[in-house]
């Protein structure tokens, strides 16, 4: 028996795609199971990327919790929908089961959500303390609004919050992520956070509606026992940082690669992390190699001055030029992502970004489809041209790649250059071209690949196997169809493509 369930919601957006993109480990539940735990609360934990949740599995799971029973739901835009089905589906079985929603969609859109009239609770912001005293308030049978914060729900048939927090999350009550409550056959578990919160305001990121523009370190020493843990313990080869802004403080950084060859674990795993170009330099990337740092992610977003001011990235595209030309010098690993689609942007934007990632010569690159996040500057910026299908069901950033033939949902925002399709058509194109050769594609297909930003994936020993072989035919054909869809038909796609097959 458990004393509350947490849910993971899946992504329905991937479509094909699904059987080859990384299986992730649902931190924000993780992580809250582990605070909850060490506060003598314990969690059931469901991902449904992994387990059916269905009006015939739910009642199994809803009975191993004790009453009054409490779901928490964590949602994020692109899988709200999912979310509303469980809270339904959760209603319908047992309406006395109390339905919590938090996450960064529960932040943003608080009154939407518990104005479905299946959600009880919503908990904004960082969870840890205002969902602690939400559930120890259940449990007594008494709530008191007065001691919730950072909380919704309804009353009299009209929605209310509690007063807003009144402390932020010290990290240091917080312990180190719980591996243990997931099953390492079924999660890659070579991962880590240490440090939340990133200090810039780009206009397209959500996350910052959850931990502002705070930046919080956790402390060296726990930092080095939990990667002391996932090499010596659970044998991880290969260990990625999931920070927004690993590379932020360099002192700390090359005192931690110091720990790590102390330690010895950099003759055991290698490391990862996901970066800014303006916050590495030689010597910094130096010390990171001696600790078997071998892969870095930059987020360049795009090849235009102009448009980097506009997004307020507060770094310039020679800044990613110069990092991403240091960093294969130094043999790193190095992987790019752009987004398409920003307010301005033009066509030769575009090009110049899918010429940017194959001239530099990095390993991997990603192109997205801009989302307007609720909660985003960019949401605000162009409001009044968002297209929001039911239930958000469009906002994802990779829609315009994993869409099917028949996709029925249109892209939630493009600029006045292009048409929503004429968007689509080229963000897949790009990625189209960028791969588009032996070498990348044995890049991108090769098992042993590192790096933070592997988004396609096929387990060693199975890439030759029958089924997988049909999986990845029945892809490309959809892929190739699409991209002759669109060339044949949008002048502005037919002339990406055949100038990118010159690069």
């Amino acid at each position: 028996m458990c004393d509350l369930i947490l849910i993971s919601p899946h992504n329905t957006q991937l479509g094909q795609f699904k059987r080859f993109v990384p299986r992730s480990v649902p931190i924000g539940i993780g992580l809250l199971a582990g605070y909850l735990r060490a506060q003598g609360i314990s969690a059931k934990l469901l991902d449904q990327e992994l387990v059916a949740l269905s009006p015939k599995t739910l009642p199994e799971y809803l009975a191993e919790c004790r009453k009054p029973r409490i779901v928490g739901i964590s949602v994020m835009t692109a899988n709200v929908a999912t979310g509303y089905t469980l809270a339904r589906i959760i209603k319908d079985i047992d309406p006395e089961t109390i339905v919590v929603f938090g996450g960064i969609h529960a932040t943003v859109m608080p009154d939407e959500i518990l104005r479905t009239g299946n959600v009880d609770f919503v908990v904004k912001g960082e969870a840890e303390y205002t969902f602690l005293e939400l559930i120890r308030q259940i449990k007594s049978g008494s709530i008191e609004p007065d001691k919730l914060e950072n909380t919704g729900y309804i009353e009299d048939g009209k929605v209310v919050y509690s007063k807003p927090a009144q402390k932020v999350t010290d990290l240091n009550d917080v312990p180190s992520f719980p591996y243990d409550m997931f099953d390492p056959s079924r999660y890659n578990l070579g991962f880590i956070l240490t440090s939340r919160g990133c200090p810039f305001d780009c206009i397209f990121c959500s996350q910052r509606v959850i931990t502002k523009r705070r930046y919080r370190p956790i402390p060296i020493e726990r930092v080095i026992g939990e990667l002391d843990y996932l090499v010596n313990d659970l044998h991880q080869p290969n260990i990625t940082f999931f920070d927004d802004y690993f590379t932020g403080d360099k002192k700390r950084v090359m005192e931690l690669c110091d720990l790590i060859r102390q330690r010895g674990l950099d003759k055991k795993a290698s490391f990862g992390v996901q970066t800014r170009g303006d916050s590495v330099d030689r010597e910094l990337l130096t010390v990171m190699r001696q600790a078997n740092f071998d892969s870095l992610m930059f987020g360049v977003e795009t090849a235009s001055e102009d448009l980097m001011k506009l997004i307020n990235k507060r770094e310039t595209v020679q800044d990613n030029v110069e990092a991403i030309r240091l960093a294969r010098e130094m043999n790193f690993v190095v992987e790019a992502t752009f987004i398409y689609g920003f307010p301005t942007e033009t066509w030769r934007d575009r090009f110049d970004s899918l010429s940017l990632a194959v001239n530099s010569g990095v390993d991997r690159a990603r192109f997205n489809n801009v989302t307007p996040y609720p909660g985003t500057r960019l949401y605000e910026m162009v409001g009044k041209e968002i297209k929001i299908a039911p239930g958000w069901i469009n906002f994802s950033s990779a829609a315009a790649v994993t869409a099917g033939i028949g996709n029925k949902y249109p892209l939630p925002y493009s600029p006045e250059s292009c048409s929503e399709k004429e968007l689509a058509g080229m963000v897949l194109l790009a990625n189209l071209l960028f791969y588009l050769n032996f070498s990348s594609l044995k890049k991108l297909f090769n098992p042993e690949q590192k790096g933070s930003g592997k988004w396609f994936e096929v387990a060693k020993g199975e890439l030759l196997s029958p089924r997988v072989m049909i999986e990845l035919l029945t892809l490309g054909v959809t892929v190739a169809v699409r991209s002759l869809y669109y060339i044949i038909t949008s002048r502005q796609c037919r002339r990406f493509f055949f100038q990118g097959l010159r690069l």
